[in-house]
Order: C-alpha cells, then sequence, then structure tokens
C-alpha cells in the first residue's frame, strides 16, 4: 500500500510539472523572438529590456562581455535580406524563478566568394543561457557559448567547443593567414 502511495505521489507530482514545463518552454521561445526582433533591429534600449541589468555573455574562451559590449559587437554583423537566423531550444530547465536553456542558433547567409561563386554559409552556435524571472517577465541573464560550427556549402568547416583555442580571424589551424 505504501509503495502505491509513493507512486501515485511521483506521478502526481510529474504531471503536475509538465504544464509549469510547457508553460516556461513557451514562453521563452517567445522571449527569445521578441529579443531576435529587437536585435534585427540593432537599437539598444529594446536589447537592454529583455536583459537584466548584470547581464553578462560569455564567448567559447572564456572572455565576459555586458550588454553595451555585446550590442556593439552586433552592430557589427552584417543586416539584410541574405542574412537569416533561427533559434531551437534544445531544453529548458526551471528551477523557481530561473530556468537554464541549452539553445541552439543557426545563422546563415549567401554570399559571393573569391571565386566568383555564390556560396551558403552557416553559423551554428550552442550556447547555455539563463533566464530568470524579474517584474512578471522573463530576462536573460547570461548567455555561455558552448560550442560553434562553421559550415560553406553545408560541409563544415570549423568546429570549436568551449575551451578551445581559437586562431586569429584568416589564420587556419597553426598556419599564419594567406599573403
Amino acid at each position: 500500500m505504501r509503495k502505491s502511495v509513493r507512486i501515485f505521489a511521483a506521478a502526481a507530482l510529474l504531471l503536475g510539472s509538465a504544464p509549469l514545463f510547457a508553460d516556461a518552454q513557451a514562453d521563452l521561445t517567445a522571449r527569445y523572438a521578441t529579443l531576435k526582433a529587437a536585435m534585427d533591429e540593432r537599437e539598444d534600449k529594446p536589447i537592454k529590456a529583455m536583459l537584466t541589468k548584470d547581464f553578462h555573455s560569455t564567448d567559447l574562451q572564456g572572455e565576459v562581455r555586458d550588454a553595451d559590449d555585446m550590442i556593439a559587437r552586433l552592430a557589427m554583423v552584417p543586416v539584410g535580406p541574405e542574412m537569416k537566423s533561427e533559434t531551437k531550444l534544445l531544453s529548458v530547465a526551471v528551477e523557481g524563478t530561473s530556468a537554464k536553456v541549452m539553445q541552439n542558433t543557426s545563422m546563415s547567409i549567401q554570399r559571393q566568394g573569391r571565386d566568383g561563386v555564390m556560396h551558403a554559409g552557416e553559423f551554428i552556435t550552442v550556447a547555455e543561457d539563463i533566464w530568470v524571472q524579474q517584474g512578471g517577465q522573463w530576462l536573460l541573464k547570461s548567455s555561455e557559448a558552448q560550442e560553434i560550427t562553421i559550415k560553406r556549402d553545408g560541409v563544415e568547416m570549423r568546429h570549436f567547443k568551449k575551451g578551445d583555442v581559437i586562431p586569429p580571424r584568416g589564420e587556419r589551424a597553426g598556419r599564419p593567414p594567406a599573403q
């Protein structure tokens, strides 16, 4: 009898938490869409409205940036109809008023290469984001890159994970850039 009560209690707990997860995932999916729209506009106020005051992002090599640094770097990313991005939530773990989200953001662009041919470029980033509820809404507190994959015409060219040494732009795995 006691065993069946424990099983029933565990099942009730799991079933009771399912709507919380679904609601949090739906809410956070909507927040990512709103954040993407703000970032596409490159306006700092709408972006900052989605972030906590102490927001920080950490790149693969452990370099930490605040909101102003992140927005300044975002301004360097080209904008245009040829640039597309999509974010997918891989997992959501809610604990109280915070949520840990593993997400995958894919950015793709079509552009002409040095060979004169149009090429499809894709940058796929997996990050661990921490969201907190403040004032009745989810705000992004931190984002930490876990891995990045770079593809050209669907072929993986490079893959880096957290802690890897990334060569300076234009260099390849220990070789200096072409002169």
